[in-house]
């Protein structure tokens, strides 16, 4: 008699071919407790399997703008509010809360404006959970932190390892740009390194955006001029022995003035992806993105990633965030529910090549909501932000949760979908149910 397993199948399989993976319904949509109007919630977001760390740098607590980030966990589908993350040393206008990033039990915010070290030298906090409490851990600062550094602009944090992006560092010439590396010895974060490019100059904008998986850190240059101007790069930093060295400079193989390669990075082991909010492929800042994979100690481009609907002023590729065989990129500005209500688009890598999935956009979608302009995925869940949402007031914001993946869709043939011809891969495996 046939299991039920197999009946499954045959009923998952009758509604005809749908993606194996990549698939996301929406979740819930995440509206802190405390947001009132301009706090910007959703301006940068983190997801690290049931947790995650939303972004409010315009958050305000009796008048003063400090900027925060608020951590919800999932329990049962359900994402609820845990914490709301302040800094203990936390000033009028630090902007809290422009970047996060959360591993496991371990957060990073971004105060880019911070001036402990002179106007906007910036700063990022490391917090902690023990149980249900996060507790601020650490204070990062640059050791040769000056002011306009915007240190914090960027953070990235895997393990013990955190990267924090300065990208008004004036090394290599003004706003050349640098990024920082820390490593957590007990519960201390000490400098490990500082990172520039090779070959910086002024106005690079070197950390503008960072990310790290491992021992391997990707920074972007977005106005890098290396292809041509502001056509945008981004490095590769790979760690040996405690010492981080440059092993590639990425660029579009395809790179034009102008294209921001770098305004944005995402790495997951041996797969980059770099946006490119600039390009024009589909009219003026379109936008695209970029995925490069490592074999062997060098970096190729396996594909260049555009929306099937581009159009002019998407700013497709201003977030992107790749996990495994799936990246998420967010278009904030396209239209498709109102001027710039946003969305943002999901691809499946398979064979090599990545496919695009259905488009991710807002149950309540409205124009202005800049939905996109913040992405993160992490295993079969994507977090999308949409900071100028107005459902708690002007520019509010708001986060949406996606579960990703089909429960009933198996690839047992690995051809990026799930149809009939799965069907006799899974009747070879059992014959007592032929």
């Amino acid at each position: 008699m046939p299991s039920l397993g197999w009946a499954l199948v045959v009923v998952c399989m009758a509604v005809g071919a749908i993606p194996a993976l990549g698939q996301c319904a929406e979740e819930q949509k995440l509206i802190a407790a405390d947001i009132d109007a301009n706090d910007e919630f959703g301006r940068s977001v983190s997801v690290s399997g049931d947790t995650a760390v939303v972004g409010a740098y315009g958050h305000d607590v009796a008048g003063s703008v400090f900027g925060s980030a608020y951590v919800y966990l999932r329990s049962g589908g359900v994402w609820t509010q845990q914490h709301n993350l302040t800094a203990l040393d936390a000033e009028t206008g630090d902007g809290l809360g422009v970047s996060v990033s959360v591993s496991d039990e371990t957060a990073v915010v971004g105060a880019w404006d911070d001036d402990d070290a002179g106007t906007s030298s910036g700063s990022a906090y490391v917090f902690v959970r023990a149980g249900a409490v996060w507790t601020q851990q650490q204070k990062l600062t640059a050791s040769d932190a000056a002011a306009g550094d915007l240190f914090g602009v960027s953070v990235s944090v895997s393990g013990d390892t955190a990267v924090v992006g300065a990208y008004g560092d004036d090394d290599a010439g003004l706003v050349s740009g640098s990024a920082y590396v820390y490593v957590r010895c007990g519960e201390a974060w000490i400098q490990q390194q500082k990172l520039t490019a090779s070959d910086g100059a002024a106005s690079d904008f070197f950390g503008i955006s960072v990310c790290v998986s491992g021992d391997t850190a990707v920074v972007g240059a977005e106005l890098d001029d290396g292809a041509v101007s502001d056509s945008g790069s981004a490095y590769v930093y790979v760690r040996s022995g405690g010492v981080w060295t440059e092993q590639q400079k990425l660029t579009a193989a395809d790179a034009a003035a102008g294209d921001q390669f770098g305004i944005s990075v995402s790495v997951s082991e041996d797969t980059a992806a770099v946006g490119a909010v600039g390009d024009d492929s589909a009219g003026s800042f379109s936008g695209s993105a970029y995925v490069f994979v490592r074999s062997g100690g060098v970096w190729t481009q396996q594909q260049k990633l555009t929306a099937s609907d581009a159009a002019a002023g998407d700013q497709f590729g201003v977030r992107v965030s790749v996990d495994g065989d799936t990246a998420v990129v967010g278009a904030p500005r396209d239209g498709d529910a109102g001027d710039d209500s946003g969305s943002a688009y999901v691809y499946v890598r398979s064979g090599g090549v990545w496919n695009q999935q259905p488009k991710l956009t807002a149950s309540n979608a409205a124009a202005d909501d800049f939905f996109g302009i913040s992405v993160s995925v992490n295993g079969d869940t994507a977090f999308v932000g949409a900071h100028y949402n107005d459902d708690a007031g002007s520019l509010s914001g708001s986060a949406y949760a996606f579960s990703c993946g089909s429960e009933c869709a198996p690839d047992l043939n690995r051809d990026g979908v799930a149809d009939i011809l799965d069907f006799g891969v899974f009747q070879s495996l059992f014959d007592d149910c032929r």
